[in-house]
């Protein structure tokens, strides 16, 4: 199985799980990174609609206003997109919340829509209709990125400025396939090929020349890419592999595979082991791609 088999029910599923804890500390910068590049490359000042592809539970879209809300013209639209129904509810939700709390000193949150939209189809919206558009970890996992880039590039207004990120680097995840590796070594069930979870993450999106590339490809100019490096760490490696091992994050998934309940334990305690050899401490590193039309 390769991340592009995921489908939109495998996040349905981890979409409440992603409310109730959200993706917080070093998991943000690649975010903040990308939007603060989208800003220097164009104003947001000067937008006129901003399109979040893949929002999943409002991240990137929760970064933006509380950034850069202030800065965002009345009249602009703001429109968040996941092809997953459980992440557009989970960021309707979370738009609400705001409103609720009073947490929408911008003038914002009131006006964001959401829509259960596929990054390969924006249809929806009109050839040359939105200045600025952010899709942070999604186009490397959609079944066909480049039709993904290139009907991002349609939308886009002329000079319009397009970012998105990929995965380069995620120890934590490979840290897991690791201990899943010691628990059920390779061979030893028929079905073993190969390491499981190897080769996730496809290559070309791993390298910033890769994903300079693939916006080239598309037609996006001006076209800029760079590594963005943080390190997770972690206050409590028993804890932060019973999260690894139980989350329903189709990656965590995808790596456990068929693992019987008892080796899923083994995992864990492996897991944290494995962790603490290493000091704690999980690397990870984002490729970020920043093109204009």
């Amino acid at each position: 199985m390769q991340i592009s088999d995921i489908k939109s029910s495998d996040w349905d599923t981890t979409a409440s799980e992603y409310s109730k804890v959200p993706l917080e500390g070093p998991l943000l910068i690649p975010c903040k990174r990308m939007i603060d590049a989208l800003q220097n490359a164009l104003s947001f000042s000067s937008a006129t609609t901003i399109l979040d592809i893949g929002c999943g539970p409002g991240t990137a879209i929760n970064l933006l206003i509380d950034d850069y809300g202030h800065h965002i013209p009345p009249e602009t639209q703001l429109v968040a997109t996941d092809y997953s129904t459980g992440m557009v509810a989970a960021t309707r939700a979370r738009k609400d919340s705001k409103i609720v709390a009073g947490g929408d000193t911008a003038n914002c949150w009131g006006r964001l829509e959401t829509l259960v939209m596929d990054a390969q189809d924006l249809s929806e919206f009109p050839s040359e209709s939105v200045s600025h558009i952010m899709g942070s970890l999604v186009y490397f996992m959609l079944p066909d990125p480049m039709k993904g880039l290139i009907e991002a590039h349609r939308v886009l207004q002329a000079g319009g400025v397009f970012a998105c990120t990929s995965w380069a680097k995620v120890e934590w995840m490979e840290l897991l396939v690791q201990a899943v590796h010691k628990v059920r070594p390779v061979g030893k069930d028929n079905n073993s090929t190969q390491p499981r979870g190897t080769n996730m993450l496809p290559a070309h999106w791993k390298d910033a020349a890769g994903v300079k590339g693939e916006l080239e490809s598309a037609g996006f100019r001006e076209v800029h890419t760079e590594h963005v490096e943080f390190n997770w760490v972690v206050e409590d490696n028993s804890k932060f592999a019973e999260m690894m091992c139980t989350s329903s994050n189709p990656g965590s998934k995808m790596v456990l595979g068929e693992l019987t309940a008892e080796e899923q334990c083994h995992v864990r305690e492996e897991y944290a082991k494995i962790l603490e050899e290493n000091g704690n401490v999980c690397k990870g590193v984002a490729v970020l791609g920043v093109g204009r039309k």
